[in-house]
């Protein structure tokens, strides 16, 4: 699933309710959300992230993030929640039907 544009206040909540309906898709084992076009990420996008990473983990479902670009890459760095993600290269995203993008 790949992501566009800002994750904030604004747009976590509704980003958050897709990823929580697409974990609870059946048979979902991984998810992975390539985050290459996403330009920025404040504390509630990172909250979000925490979220659905601990709700893939109780359902054993793998959560990944992929092509972390500069500043959200740093965000993550340095509040030290980096390691704490799968993190894999893919080299395209995953078709334009996966695409879901976050207000400007």
């Amino acid at each position: 699933m790949s992501l566009s544009g800002r994750i904030t206040i604004d747009s976590s909540p509704d980003l958050r309710l897709l990823l929580l309906e697409r974990l609870r898709v059946e048979g979902c084992k991984t998810l992975t959300v390539d985050l290459y076009d996403v330009a920025y990420v404040d504390t509630s996008g990172l909250a979000m992230l925490v979220e659905i990473l601990g709700a893939a983990r109780r359902q054993g479902t793998t959560f990944q993030v992929s092509r972390l670009r500069d500043r959200p890459r740093y965000l993550l760095e340095t509040t030290r929640l980096l390691r704490l993600f799968d993190e894999v290269n893919l080299e395209e995203p995953q078709g334009p039907d996966s695409r879901v993008g976050a207000p400007q």
